[in-house]
């Protein structure tokens, strides 16, 4: 299925769980509870027996809610784990007071709320579309090959760029729902300090549908959802509508036969090794951070948020599906299925599952803290005060209180001299 009705199936895995799972797997679904068999119960006799059938739906009830709820699809991005795994390395990253901050903003910690996503799309269905992304007509990866014709859709429009007004992007998908939401907390007079961009900025919905139908949220459900969001993007599997996601590619793997969707958000985070714990875990990613952090801050966040977008989907096509299709002497490429996913592949998958994964817990800290710099400053800005930022242009600002101080000044030495020689 597609978007098209603001409904989204996810694929399921069709595979048993073996028997050797590894003892780090998270329970995603509550059992159901044990339900008397009928033949154990004593036959009910005058008025009881009329009310039997009654009292035995009623009795039926949670296990029909629990059944239904194991039948839902899932929507999170990288499944539990991988939400939990991105929190860990963003979480590591957020240092004192900002990990308060934050911590408070969301009203929970970040690594705690590692299936919010699952238990929101659950309760509100509609709002899977915002998980990924679709435009009109869909790109395709042909559409990515270097000079390719202008006939061939680009990912976002012709030019490779995004709005969220159908041009490159449908308002309520991916892209566009996280720059919704960041620009909830976003500080206009901050933004306004950063370089002019070298193309059209992505310019946020007004609204998004299936948020104002569960009746809209609040700043602690924002937050969550850009940080939900920002795992989403570093999900190849949630850029290309084509082969719906991934759902209509079945894939086998020791055995076990998966959806190439479900084989990416669920099996391969599975199969990650353990992140390190503690001061280990900042060593490991606090250099790149600061790498990149200096590079992002120069470019308005939803210029970052389109260059991240672009690189995933591009390796979804180049290192996923490229992967896998078969080239025919006609010159037609297709991917024969069940395609059996090899050691020598599923390495690759996995050190690119690693990849994003890190990137994504470094760019979220990343978000984060910026979102906490236009806090502070929409908090000055409220009190009269003025706040020093890296964004702002200082040779600009400069240029500007010189010029003043040459009108300024002299004329002041001038008043002052006249009055001298003429007092009262």
């Amino acid at each position: 299925s597609t978007f098209g009705n603001n409904s989204v199936q996810h694929g399921q895995c069709q595979c048993r769980t073996p028997p050797s799972a590894s003892p780090r797997r998270r329970r995603l679904r509550p059992a159901a509870p044990s339900v008397q068999h009928a033949s154990a119960l004593p036959e009910p006799r005058g008025r009881a027996a009329a009310k039997a059938p009654l009292l035995t739906m009623m009795r039926l009830v949670p296990l029909l809610a629990v059944v239904a709820l194991g039948l839902l699809p899932g929507a999170q991005a990288w499944g539990v784990l991988g939400h939990e795994r991105i929190a860990r390395i963003a979480e590591a990253l957020l240092k004192g007071k900002h990990r308060d901050q934050i911590r408070t903003m969301m009203h929970g910690d970040l690594i705690d709320l590692s299936d919010w996503e699952k238990k929101l799309t659950a309760e509100h269905p509609k709002m899977l579309a915002l998980h990924f992304h679709k435009q009109t007509p869909e790109w395709t990866c042909a559409g990515l090959q270097p000079n390719a014709p202008p006939n061939l859709q680009h990912l976002g429009d012709q030019n490779g760029n995004v709005q969220c007004d159908g041009k490159g992007a449908d308002p309520d998908s991916l892209i566009c729902a996280l720059a919704y939401y960041f620009d909830h907390f976003a500080h206009d007079a901050l933004l306004k300090e950063f370089p002019k961009p070298k193309v059209p900025p992505i310019k946020a919905p007004k609204s998004l549908e299936p948020l104002a139908e569960m009746g809209g949220g609040s700043t602690q459900s924002y937050l969550r959802s850009i940080a939900s969001l920002i795992a989403d993007v570093h999900q190849p599997l949630h850029w290309l509508r084509e082969k719906d996601y991934g759902r209509e590619v079945t894939v086998i793997y020791k055995e076990e036969q998966y959806s190439l969707f479900n084989f990416w958000e669920e099996k391969l985070p599975d199969l990650l090794p353990p992140l390190p714990k503690g001061h280990q875990l900042l060593q490991k990613v606090d250099a790149k951070y600061r790498e990149e952090a200096a590079r992002w801050g120069d470019r308005l966040p939803t210029e970052d948020f389109w260059d991240w977008a672009k690189v995933v989907a591009e390796k979804l096509c180049t290192e996923v599906y490229a992967a896998m299709e078969v080239n025919h002497a006609d010159g037609t490429r297709e991917i024969e299925q069940p395609f059996k996913v090899d050691e020598a592949l599923l390495q690759k998958w996995m050190s690119l599952a690693e990849d994003f994964t890190s990137q994504a817990g470094i760019r979220l800290a990343f978000v984060l803290n910026d979102i906490l710099e236009h806090r502070r400053h929409k908090v000055a800005t409220k009190e009269g005060r003025g706040m020093h930022h890296r964004h702002k242009n200082w040779r600009k600002n400069l240029a500007i209180n010189f010029g003043l101080a040459l009108l300024v000044v002299p004329v002041t030495l001038l008043a002052l001299r006249l009055h001298y020689r003429v007092p009262g």
